[in-house]
């Protein structure tokens, strides 16, 4: 007869693998893509990566622009009037913006603000050949304001992954600036004039190789990172498998083959009975009974040991309907595993001066566990590779359970409420 390996629940080892590779594939949706053109949790390296770097680069046009004030009034004679007002808003108001959206813990933001700095850029050069007046004024070094910041806007363009347009942006913004400097100054273009477009691309590149570096590098350990966290689960996975295999198989050797060969003619002893109904008991097998179960007051007494472990500011709010209830260990060990994450995540991530309570209810065919908090909150749609806590060790420990059920529900500044449940089959 064709035999099945089972868990101590009933579950089939084709159910366990099922659950393993959901699991896995839940912990990789987590975790989220580093490529291009895919989502970037927040918490990854590479999105801090990208706030910080464009950060500076905002900041820095910001403090280029106003260096260059005063050459933008001493040149004003040179063109229409209404171009210094109009550089000045394509220029400063896209790298305000740029500065402010990367203080936002939203992936994928930045394209527009950074692309909006290169484009203004560019436009407000190509409008100065527009506005100038056609006389040349070879008094001073400069006569466009924005001569001395070509590339900044190409540097930011490279930490967001859009390299191609960063070279294109340096070398068209390089020499269009050039050339309406050397224009102003002399009313023509002579090559050999330009000869200083050509060092200022060298210069800028030099900046730009090392943004490129910098975030390759950081986007490789990104996913080196998500596939060991992928690595480690499936290896906990198997690691359990093979734990239950190697318990079934003990019990088989020890108990069931004994009372198998002590089996002889005639009425069987009593006590052969008995040892034959402890072997079938513990392979759990057929009757999907539980192996051992926890009754609600040591239940109850587990959740208040996690609340005391780590430290002040925890609230336990317990009912206990009956402490005669018993549920089986699975549900109890996720639970408890599950509430313990969410408060370490608390103590971890929520902040100085924040409070947590721990509510619920421990009915007879029923558990009901809500852990939240009044702290910083976060962005369940952006958990990152440092998250994987909530992928793995709250959701991925309830929907593992049979009868298990978890609800994360938290928004930035707004708190965090992790409820897990269970209900008996």
């Amino acid at each position: 007869m064709p035999t099945t390996d089972r868990s101590p629940a009933g579950m089939s080892k084709a159910d366990e693998d099922g659950r393993a590779v959901n699991g896995i594939a839940r912990l990789q949706t987590a975790t989220h893509g580093v490529g291009r053109g895919q989502l970037r949790a927040d918490d990854s390296d590479l999105a801090r990566l990208e706030r910080v770097g464009t950060r500076f680069v905002g900041c820095g046009l910001l403090a280029f622009s106003l260096l260059m004030a005063p050459v933008a009034v001493r040149t004003m004679h040179l063109t229409d009037p209404w171009w210094t007002v109009l550089s000045v808003v394509l220029v400063v108001g896209p790298a305000v913006a740029l500065v402010a959206m990367s203080f936002r813990d939203e992936p994928g933001r930045l394209d527009w603000p950074v692309g909006a700095c290169a484009v203004g850029y560019v436009l407000s050069t190509l409008l100065w050949f527009v506005a100038w007046r056609g006389v040349p004024d070879g008094t001073d070094r400069y006569t466009i304001w924005l001569i001395q910041f070509p590339s900044v806007a190409a540097i930011a363009l490279v930490l967001i992954g859009r390299t191609r347009w960063a070279i294109t942006h340096l070398v068209v913004a390089t020499t269009l600036v050039h050339a309406a400097n050397q224009i102003g100054l002399d009313g023509s273009v002579t090559p050999r004039e330009l000869l200083s477009a050509p060092l200022t691309m060298a210069l800028s590149g030099v900046f730009m190789a090392v943004a490129y570096a910098t975030a390759r590098n950081v986007r490789s350990l990104d996913t080196r990172r998500a596939a060991t966290i992928t690595a480690a689960a499936a290896t906990a996975a198997m690691v359990a498998r093979e734990s239950e295999r190697a318990r079934f198989a003990a019990v088989i050797h020890d108990r069931v083959i004994a009372a198998l060969l002590a089996v002889g003619v005639g009425k069987p002893d009593r006590r052969l009975a008995a040892q034959a109904a402890s072997a079938l008991a513990e392979l759990d097998l057929g009757d999907e009974r539980d192996s051992a179960e926890v009754p609600a007051s040591l239940f109850a007494h587990r959740l208040q040991a996690l609340a005391d472990e780590v430290g002040d500011g925890v609230v336990v709010e317990l009912r206990v309907v009956d402490n005669a209830v018993a549920y089986p260990a699975e549900a109890f060990t996720a639970i408890s595993g599950a509430v313990g994450e969410a408060l370490r995540n608390w103590r971890r991530h929520a902040g100085v001066g924040s409070r947590c309570v721990v509510d619920g209810e421990l009915a007879g065919d029923a558990v009901s566990i809500t852990v939240r908090d009044d702290g910083v909150g976060f962005d369940p749609t952006a958990l990152g590779n440092e998250r994987y806590g909530v992928a793995v060790g709250i959701r991925g420990r309830m929907e593992a359970v049979a009868g298990g059920s978890v609800d994360v529900a938290a928004a930035p500044g707004d708190g965090t409420r992790i409820h897990v449940g269970w209900r008996r089959s």
